[in-house]
């Protein structure tokens, strides 16, 4: 069966699922963010090219502190298939939100015996 659509555009490989894991696996909290205790939402749009380039990202909407600086990596590092579109080249236009979680506070369990002589 014929592909019905004339214009394909670039979908990241392996769908959503694939792109939060890539970013959770790769993501560095900065340091002056945990220091300063900063979490939030970096909102950012970018394109991809019909070689599977990223390119113009920009910071929508960033809370600092090195978030917006390590979400621009991220974004940055992502990798796209070509698309071959009957000799069109176009951009595919993207927006995304990069979550900065605090990482849990780790409890510590101590077990101790109480003897008395």
């Amino acid at each position: 069966m014929k592909d019905k659509k004339f214009v394909k555009n670039a979908e990241y490989p392996g769908g959503s699922e694939a792109l939060k894991k890539f970013v959770k696996e790769n993501l560095c909290y900065p340091k002056k963010a945990l220091l300063h205790r900063v979490e939030g939402k970096v909102f950012l749009k970018y394109q991809v090219n019909d070689n599977g380039d990223v390119h113009s990202i920009v910071v929508v909407n960033g809370i600092g502190y090195g978030c917006d600086e390590e979400a621009k990596r991220i974004v940055g590092l992502l990798k796209f298939p070509a698309q071959i579109n009957k000799g069109v080249r176009i951009n595919t236009k993207f927006k995304i939100a990069i979550y900065f979680n605090l990482p849990k506070a780790k409890t510590v369990k101590i077990n101790y015996v109480l003897k008395r002589s």
